[in-house]
């Protein structure tokens, strides 16, 4: 049964790797910097294809916006405090605030089911995961684990949560199945952006490490397959399962993985410098992002389009800077880079994409159906249409 806690205060709906990591020092120094004067003017552009704005905690994890049924939400904190978190939801259309919670240091969101899931840290390595009803954001549980929550995945009537252990919890109470603190010297230590190293499915749960890939029993935790390849800088990308395979970047490289026993299909490198940040499976094409930054290379990024067969590439689409955010649907694959520009694609060659530019320092990405939400560090929640 959920662990009782004291439920987190709510407020008055009226109320207002490396270049990842380098995210969170932009933000902090722009903070610190007293950026707010140039961020109020900058509230004032909207960006092409804007439906709506509104002002949001300025993020304080990696955990980009989060949908379900209608509603979008983010987490960040407040008043200048990253241990004092607040989840805020809107309605995905119109842009109206439906609700805030705020609570303890925040770690990590996910929205799925018609709920929303936030990850609070206490103490000695822990966390507490709260569910909200994500119409009205009534509390439906909380449960406290041996991580601290950062990363989080569903899968059927499971919720899965790492960054110390791996703990997997029933949706409808919050109840503990079961919690693994290894498996096989897998440690499920998240550095990286939240939803890029914890996946799951009816097969597996997923986890990617500077070792390499890892598919565990759904059931127990028990490991089902590892694949520790050569020559693997940290799994910045993945493991993403999608349909019978399992796809992970690291570092400058893309691999294709059997998703029954992790074995090789393919693996295609982009170069010294390069750095994987999405990837997204469109039929027979594969689209996979990157951002190249350091020498003797340029500074630019770049979407390609491979074959999903066998990881040749077909197509390519340069940027001025690098990819650093990406956010995936059925319907798109949202591409953001560095300088603020957005690109939609359905495939790189044969999709005429709608692209936008955001005037700020620095924004976590989300995305469902072809809407897109950029929380950006001034504060400010953006929602994105290529039909507006």
């Amino acid at each position: 049964m959920p662990s009782p806690s004291s439920p987190p205060s709510r407020v008055s709906s009226d109320s207002g790797s490396s270049s990842r990591r380098a995210f969170l020092a932009a933000a902090g120094t722009a903070l610190a910097s007293g950026l707010a004067g140039c961020s109020s003017l900058r509230q004032f552009r909207s960006p092409d294809g804007t439906d709506w704005s509104a002002s949001v905690p300025e993020p304080s994890v990696l955990s980009p916006p989060a949908t379900t049924d209608g509603v979008v939400a983010v987490i960040g904190h407040r008043d200048g405090d990253i241990d004092e978190g607040r989840v805020v939801a809107f309605d995905r259309e119109s842009g109206e605030r439906l609700w805030d919670i705020d609570f303890g240091r925040p770690t990590g969101l996910l929205a799925d089911g018609g709920s929303v899931y936030a990850g609070e840290r206490l103490g000695s390595g822990r966390g507490r995961i709260y569910a909200f009803d994500a119409a009205d954001g009534n509390q439906r549980w909380s449960q406290t684990v041996g991580n601290i929550g950062s990363a989080m995945a569903i899968a059927g009537d499971t919720l899965y949560a790492a960054n110390g252990t791996l703990a997997a919890l029933a949706t409808d109470d919050g109840a503990v199945r079961w919690e693994q603190s290894a498996v096989d010297g897998v440690g499920f230590t998240v550095v990286v952006a939240p939803q890029d190293q914890l996946f799951a499915d009816e097969r597996a749960v997923y986890y990617g490490d500077d070792e390499g890939v890892f598919a565990m029993a759904p059931e127990d935790g028990s490991l089902r397959w590892a694949w520790r390849p050569d020559r693997w800088g940290w799994a910045d990308v993945g493991p993403i399962p999608a349909g019978d395979s399992v796809y992970a970047g690291g570092g400058g490289d893309i691999a294709m993985l059997d998703a029954a026993d992790g074995s090789l299909r393919w693996r295609t490198s982009f170069g010294a410098g390069a750095q994987v940040v999405g990837v997204h499976e469109r039929g027979s094409t594969v689209l996979v992002a990157e951002g190249t930054d350091e020498p003797p290379s340029d500074t630019f990024g770049t979407l390609y389009e491979l074959a999903v067969r066998d990881g040749s590439e077909r197509y390519e689409v340069r940027f001025d800077s690098p990819v650093e955010r990406t956010a995936s649907t059925d319907e798109a694959f949202v591409v953001g880079t560095r300088a603020g520009r957005i690109r939609w694609s359905r495939g790189a060659s044969f999709f005429h994409p709608f692209e936008t530019t955001l005037s700020a320092d620095g924004y976590l990405l989300g995305a469902a159906g072809t809407q897109a939400f950029a929380q950006t560090v001034e504060g400010t929640l953006w929602a994105l249409s290529p039909d507006s």
